[in-house]
């Protein structure tokens, strides 16, 4: 009692000690939270670390260049990608001097020197002087950081696509290379063979033993088909949350309750915006059969004022009150053939005029819009006959929108616009009748309904928490819930299999020990319990990653192993006898054949018939180890040589352009694959 009572005399003395200790807290935590962020690594590009500061800079340049609507998986991927792309290839552009100069960056920004990436993502493929000259002046009133994000990445992008042109024209191949490819599909030999397919021999005739998978794990690891990337491997269940009868009452009342102040309001349009949900359009033009029966005739033909509903639609509940009556066309579904022309250009103007008249002509009598638009057509409308689809005011250019809404129904027209000159025809009108206010509410489940469903989910992921656990209580739930495998999960994934919005899955397995069951994670309309099964590292696999797959190959082995043995030596009937089969024949295998005509094997067998080639005829060959089974064949003609009539220039020119358009793509993969790149994005 003594020492409360001295407490209590010195209790300034108290507080002002706990208070010195609060701040002292305080400050330590903000010195040690600060030095953290300066020390802390997204990752490593190439031996260059991307720290904090840097990767946060980054997101925020490219979050102002694009628009995201708060796909945070996607942003962060285009950054690192972005990133990934410029420390790679700088010290390329560099090496070789590539620069992009101001007038060049004028030119492939507004000129008509358009860069692909700028065409493409910034034109969105549209290209024209009216359409150029409007972005200049976007970009002039565009906010100085914003305008100079651009710059950087339009001249990285420029960068890249001047090395890739680089590397495509540094490709070529010559008439011996032609030579070459012509000879691997044109020359044929025909051969006899006997083969004993892998799958006809039953695994259980095959004895193997765990020493036999490590020497053959030892041996093959390394092996380009078997090195593995970083990847997590996840089975999951859904427990769905889905809202209750009771839910729908709740909010069938609140509706009610709402429609008889609805029905005496004096503004409509704001009452409806002030209620209904976020996200809802409060007023909307009418097409009859918007609503379903009996609404929608209600809505036809009741009296002005009257509240429609509640009805549930869509997944919504919805009152609706008609506010004005009318009868517009306000929205058309029609087709076109463009046929690109400069309107500043009198002349070319005249030509594409003539010849759109002439088009509209054929039509007419033939009634062939498809086919014209097929063989006419210069735009992504071409291949579909034209269809633009529906579209409403506001979406197209001016004239083109005005000859689309006041013209006739299956009336043909040539319009003008920027882009050319257009034949059109509207092929479906629709009319608004009315313009109505709706209230709407999103059947969604309620707090108590959401609390139920977590309860459930938590429960079962503490009561089942390992893989075995997992797995037996999944296969009862509800008489057997599903488990849905999502396999090879990349750290920079968006997407997990069977969820759109995979993140929360991604970064939770990336974080999790394996044979971990995750806690309840809220996806869509969907709690989500995973289980972590399978763990992979860049580099060389661990035996545990591979073992199936290195099963398959051992006994494949060990099969090979005894047939080659019973094969070695006879006729090809007498080894056909010996293994219970039958002598087949192939005839004008190429070099370029897959696999041996009959032999009942899918697997590509080169070696094969890479033998078959370098045989001499009516010999027979010792036993061949394929990929599908064990081969003796025996060649029956010599090889036919194919006979060229343009000293392989077409094979030599079609050689040439398939390596230059794969050249950029595996030249950048190269450097991918060589240099150290570690993504911790997952981790924080």
């Amino acid at each position: 009692m003594a020492m409360i009572e001295k407490i209590r005399n010195q209790k300034w003395l108290v507080i002002t000690v706990v208070g010195l200790g609060l701040i002292l807290f305080l400050v330590t935590g903000l010195i040690q939270n600060i030095d953290k962020l300066s020390s802390d690594s997204i990752g490593e590009i190439d031996g260059d670390e991307i720290s904090a500061q840097e990767w946060m800079a980054a997101v925020e340049q490219q979050k102002v260049l694009f628009n995201y609507s708060g796909n945070e998986s996607s942003l962060s991927n285009d950054t690192w990608n972005n990133l990934v792309e410029s420390k790679l290839m700088k010290d390329e552009f560099d090496a070789i001097g590539l620069t992009v100069t101001e007038e060049e960056y004028d030119q492939i920004v507004f000129g008509e020197m358009l860069s692909p990436f700028v065409k493409q993502t910034i034109y969105g493929g549209q290209d024209s002087a009216s359409v150029r000259e409007q972005m200049r002046t976007n970009f002039d009133g565009m906010e100085p950081a914003r305008a100079e994000g651009w710059k950087k990445l339009i001249t990285q992008k420029r960068l890249k696509e001047k090395y890739d042109l680089m590397v495509k024209r540094g490709l070529y191949a010559n008439n011996l290379d032609g030579k070459w490819a012509f000879k691997q599909q044109a020359d044929k030999v025909n051969i006899s063979y006997v083969v004993k397919t892998y799958a006809e021999i039953p695994d259980s005739t095959i004895t193997w033993t765990e020493s036999d998978l490590k020497s053959y794990y030892n041996k093959h690891k390394n092996d380009r088909e078997y090195k593995q990337e970083t990847s997590r491997t996840v089975e999951y269940i859904k427990f769905p949350v889905q809202p209750s009868s009771m839910d729908s009452v709740s909010i069938r009342e609140s509706l009610t309750t709402l429609a008889t102040t609805f029905r005496t309001a004096t503004n409509d349009s704001a009452y409806a915006a002030e209620n209904t949900s976020v996200g809802s359009i409060p007023t909307m033009k009418y097409h009859s059969g918007a609503f379903p029966e009996p609404f929608n005739t209600q809505v036809l033909n009741d009296s002005m004022g009257k509240i429609v509903g509640p009805f549930a639609f869509n997944g919504k509940m919805s009152i609706a009150k008609v506010t004005k009556r009318m009868n517009e066309v306000d929205s058309v579904k029609a087709r076109h053939i463009l046929i690109k022309a400069d309107r500043k250009d009198a002349g070319a103007l005249a030509i594409a005029k003539a010849k759109a008249d002439s088009i509209k002509n054929v039509i007419a009598k033939e009634n062939n819009f498809e086919a014209m638009a097929a063989q006419f057509g210069s735009d992504g409308t071409k291949n579909t006959g034209g269809d633009l689809g529906w579209f409403g005011r506001g979406a197209m250019v001016k004239e083109f929108e005005d000859a689309s809404f006041n013209g006739k129904l299956k009336q043909l027209q040539t319009v003008t616009t920027d882009f050319g000159v257009h034949v059109l025809e509207i092929t479906e009108q629709k009319s608004a009748v009315a313009k109505v206010a709706v209230i709407e509410r999103r059947i969604e489940p309620s707090a108590g309904t959401r609390k139920g469903a977590y309860s459930l989910a938590s429960e079962f992921s503490i009561n089942f928490a390992d893989t075995a656990a997992f797995r037996a209580a999944a296969d009862t739930l509800n008489g057997g819930t599903p488990i849905i495998p999502a396999q090879n999960i990349r750290p920079n994934s968006t997407t997990v299999s069977g969820l759109q919005d995979g993140y929360s899955v991604v970064s939770w397995a990336y974080s999790a020990d394996l044979g971990e069951v995750s806690q309840p994670m809220l996806i869509g309309t969907d709690y989500i319990i995973a289980a972590l099964t399978e763990v992979k590292e860049r580099g060389v696999p661990t035996l545990d990653n591979v073992r199936e797959k290195m099963e398959v190959e051992v006994i494949k082995e060990k099969k090979a192993e005894k047939y080659m043995e019973m094969m070695k030596s006879g006729s090809l009937q007498e080894i056909a006898t010996a293994i219970s089969s039958t002598v087949k024949n192939a005839e004008n295998i190429t070099l370029r054949s897959g696999n041996i005509p009959n032999s009942g094997v899918s697997q590509q067998e080169y070696e094969v018939i890479g033998i078959a080639f370098g045989l001499k005829k009516d010999f027979i060959s010792s036993p061949i180890q394929g990929k599908g089974g064990v081969y003796v064949i025996q060649k029956t003609s010599d090889v036919v040589e194919g006979v060229t009539t343009d000293n392989y220039t077409a094979d030599r020119d079609g050689l040439m352009t398939n390596l230059q358009n794969r050249a950029a793509m595996a030249v950048f993969n190269s450097f991918k694959e060589e240099a150290k790149i570690e993504d911790n994005r997952f981790e924080r």
